[in-house]
């Protein structure tokens, strides 16, 4: 990997904010906070600023509680013009919620670190170091921490643990590969912990969220001879059930343990009625492509995008994005 560009940027400014997408997952925080010790160990000022909260069962990783989301314009930083901005774990500027509006255009230039698929033609972005193939941002940073000589810290090793085994699935994803595991192993080396990450990651729902999962399980409906799973989560079912958004995320991955099953489409409302839809597949439909369509993106079996349209409607126009896949079954 190529990682010129990376540190030309950070070598222009003595200040930075590091941002994610909107409702940051694992690979997000972790890589975020990861990459800020890295800043603050190269002598930079640097913060992190989130559109939406560290969902609960990541926040254990934020051991100097500094990863922050945005309130109001009254706490930024002064003097933004001062400041580049990185964006990790997502190539979409319009992906980043209120920091598109509020900081975006007030810093100097952004710098993008991100394994999706796509690019952004922002005039605000600088630069990007973007690998596709790669498991996790985490997977990338590990390797610009390594060729620049900057020392993994425990606490910046548990951070990439937990990035990569979010976004692996527990190093079961397709783009799982030898290094992945390479970069573990030297992860456990220096002291992570693989049990009490996992626990902190995936052991730790709170029972609104076992309601909420039963409930959305509920909305299960099957398509395209079975290989089709559709599930719905509104703001109902979310107010009813006192769960919180997030703990909603894991749920798309339940019907794919169905081996008829090829796809899981997961249609989203949230508390402020903004409606996403995520997908995932087996194989080689790219579920990318389709969310492509609507404005979104992500990876060839991992994807989603927001909608404004009526849910009936999107739903069947992704459906009909699928049917070529599945046309010699029905």
């Amino acid at each position: 990997m190529n990682f010129k560009s990376l540190l030309a940027f950070i070598s222009q400014y003595d200040k930075f904010i590091i941002c994610s997408h909107e409702s940051p997952d694992g690979d997000a925080i972790g890589s975020e906070y990861a990459f800020l010790q890295c800043l603050k160990k190269m002598g930079k000022t640097a913060y992190i600023i989130n559109n939406d909260p560290t969902p609960f069962n990541f926040q254990f990783i934020d051991v100097t509680n500094e990863v922050k989301h945005f309130i109001n314009e009254k706490k930024l930083p002064k003097k933004l013009s001062e400041f580049g901005l990185f964006i990790v774990d997502t190539n979409d500027t319009n992906n980043i919620g209120v920091i598109s509006t509020y900081i975006l255009p007030k810093v100097c230039q952004c710098f993008i670190i991100d394994h999706h698929e796509g690019h952004t033609d922002d005039m605000k972005v600088a630069g990007s170091v973007s690998y596709k193939d790669a498991s996790s941002t985490s997977e990338i940073l590990y390797q610009f921490f390594m060729k620049s000589k900057i020392e993994i810290d425990l606490s910046m090793a548990n951070a990439l643990f937990m990035a990569i085994v979010y976004d692996t699935g527990s190093f079961i994803y397709p783009k799982t590969s030898s290094l992945t595991f390479k970069i573990a192993h030297h992860l456990v080396k220096i002291g992570v912990n693989p049990n009490e990450i996992y626990s902190n990651v995936y052991e730790t729902d709170s029972i609104p969220s076992i309601i909420l999962q039963s409930r959305v399980l509920s909305t299960l409906e099957l398509m395209q001879n079975n290989h089709v799973a559709i599930q719905t989560m509104t703001k109902d079912i979310l107010l009813s059930t006192k769960a919180n958004y997030e703990e909603g995320r894991s749920i798309i991955n339940i019907p794919l343990k169905a081996e008829d099953v090829k796809v899981s489409i997961f249609f989203k409302e949230d508390l402020k009625s903004v409606t996403r839809c995520s997908m995932r597949s087996k194989g080689d439909i790219d579920v990318c492509r389709i969310a492509q369509l609507f404005g979104g993106g992500g990876h060839k079996n991992a994807a989603g995008f927001k909608f404004d349209e009526d849910m009936k409607v999107v739903r069947e126009k992704v459906l009909g994005q699928l049917k070529k896949y599945f046309e010699k079954d029905n």
